[in-house]
């Protein structure tokens, strides 16, 4: 985790924003001719939205430094990931601190920061042809022109970029480059109930899926996220989310009876909380056979022992009686009810009311009842 953090320059401070540099940002900010490439001058809302925006990100992906000299800020500089090993850098300085030189120290600076504390290959830069006192600065900290982006109305841009290997500063030689990652599917574990195999989606499973999505009634609660009608294409789509789901954030399993696909369950993980929040489907021909609370019992069992979270909730459409027997079945309190809640997918859909439940973990440690029991009613969905 890359926390926010100081740098010192030959003449500058280079610091995390603070609310109190609103001031400062609006001086600079508001000169015509400083945002001569921007849309416009900024007024006090901007200047406070840009700041407030400074503050928060998070710095794992957008290291933001304010430039202070002499106790003032003058103008900023940041890196942008733009995935893991690549990151954009960004710079501005006021007006009256032009031609000094300033804007090439933060900007070597900041380089030489992300690549000493952050797995970056390269480093790239984009700017207006007609500003040559920005695309001057990447030539002088030893960028490339590597060509002209041409963007139509939108204005075109110079591409600048570095490489890792050719970096130089005066702080010496990098540490070395970090292997490249192998790409490898995602780790989803199998389990295995009493009845059912709980295992990552594959290419092969695009039929069955398309075979229980498609069931108009399947699909009750879960319009409009769930297309209608409902396309062998829709199910491909699926599955491939599904098969690209990242095992520590919002593992995804396929529900398999006698090598057959009946549906699909994830757990979305908060891992700032060690919470999660179960969501589930069934196909309709396998509704009231247990089969829902048998595969949410194991998921449950898996994100308790393996993750150790330490509550695991799930909600589903007040309506859907089935769905929230299931979240009952597996020992979940009901927790509240959140009314005329908004359809994410479509703002236009008419507003639901919807059931909420959780598990604590020490509930789920001291639990004597079996919640793989097969009973009368599945869930479709929470």
């Amino acid at each position: 985790m890359t926390e926010p953090t100081e740098l010192r320059t030959d003449r500058m401070l280079l610091r995390p924003f603070s609310l109190s540099d609103i001031d400062d940002v609006l001086e600079y900010g508001s000169d015509p001719e400083w945002a001569a490439f921007y849309d416009r001058p900024y007024d006090r809302g901007e200047a406070e939205d840009m700041v407030a925006r400074a503050v928060v990100t998070s710095w794992d992906e957008h290291p933001w430094f304010a430039l202070e000299l002499d106790g003032k800020v003058i103008g900023t500089a940041l890196l942008s990931l733009e995935r893991r090993d690549i990151a954009n850098l960004g710079y501005d300085v006021a007006r009256p601190h032009w031609g000094k030189g300033l804007a090439t120290e933060a900007a070597s600076a900041v380089v030489d920061w992300g690549f000493r504390e952050m797995p970056l290959i390269k480093v790239a830069a984009f700017t207006n042809p007609r500003n040559r006192q920005s695309w001057r600065v990447m030539e002088k900290i030893g960028m490339e022109r590597e060509g002209l982006l041409r963007r139509g109305q939108r204005g075109d841009l110079f591409a600048y970029g570095v490489l890792r290997e050719d970096w130089t500063s005066d702080r010496g030689p990098l540490p070395p480059a970090p292997a490249p990652a192998e790409h490898t599917a995602a780790a989803i574990p199998e389990l295995r109930t009493r009845r059912l195999v709980l295992r990552r989606f594959g290419p092969g499973d695009v039929d069955d899926v398309f075979a229980y999505a498609r069931d108009p009634e399947w699909a009750e609660y879960l319009l409009p996220a769930v297309p209608r009608p409902y396309t062998r294409r829709n199910a491909e789509e699926f599955v491939a989310r599904q098969m690209r789901a990242s095992a520590e954030r919002e593992p995804a399993w396929a529900i398999v009876l006698d090598g057959t696909v009946v549906g699909g369950i994830g757990l979305g993980i908060d891992r700032r909380h060690d919470t999660g929040e179960l969501h589930y489907g069934l196909g309709r021909p396998y509704w009231g056979r247990g089969l829902m609370p048998e595969a949410a019992g194991g998921v449950i069992d898996w994100g308790f022992g393996d993750r150790a979270l330490a509550k695991i909730s799930a909600r589903a459409d007040l309506r859907n009686r089935r769905s929230w027997r299931v979240m009952e079945k597996l020992g979940m309190t009901r927790e509240g009810l959140h009314r005329s809640q908004a359809k994410d997918v479509r703002p236009d859909y008419p507003r639901i009311d919807d059931v909420y439940y959780g598990l604590l973990r020490e509930e789920w440690e001291s639990r004597s009842a079996d919640p793989s029991a097969p009973d009368s009613d599945d869930g479709r969905d929470a």
